[in-house]
């Protein structure tokens, strides 16, 4: 088992995000199925959120505005410690199981137009300070994730 702070020194140095954030995912249902999903997206933010603020490679901006909307994660790279490589944009997306089947498909197109747009503000151009932008959608039916790509 790879511990977290290997799999996020992969993540800023090698672009390998996905083994961190499954790593969320898994343990988001582990703990998540043993209770009812009440509170939803804000649940899962507020997990996504206790375990990248343990990265120290990023500060973790949460609900930062961009152009007009707010995006759920924007990993600022920390290079005046680190010299990390990339930098990411996470958006979450959540349905409960029941409804998924029927709206996941609109969801995420909508999670894809609202990522781009995001992207797109002038802002991260300097943010993200001359690394690689990464731009990742995670979906969830209840707690569980069914998708989590690179847009």
């Amino acid at each position: 088992e790879m511990s977290l702070k290997s799999l996020f020194t992969d993540m800023a140095f090698d672009g390998q995000w996905k083994p961190a954030l499954e790593f969320m995912a898994q343990a988001y249902a582990k703990v998540s199925s043993v209770r009812d999903s009440i509170e939803g997206e804000r649940n899962l933010q507020g997990f996504f959120m206790a375990y990248l603020y343990l990265s120290s490679y990023y500060i973790t901006a949460p609900e930062l505005e961009l152009n007009h909307g707010y995006c759920d994660f924007f990993l600022l790279p920390d290079l005046t410690h680190y010299p990390t490589k990339h930098s990411y944009i996470i958006e979450l997306k959540m349905l409960p199981a029941k409804d998924f089947e029927a709206k996941a498909e609109a969801q995420w197109q909508e999670a894809v137009e609202q990522i781009n747009r995001y992207a797109a503000a002038p802002r991260i151009e300097v943010l993200r300070q001359g690394t690689t932008l990464h731009k990742i959608i995670i979906q969830f039916a209840g707690w569980e994730m069914k998708r989590m790509e690179e847009v």
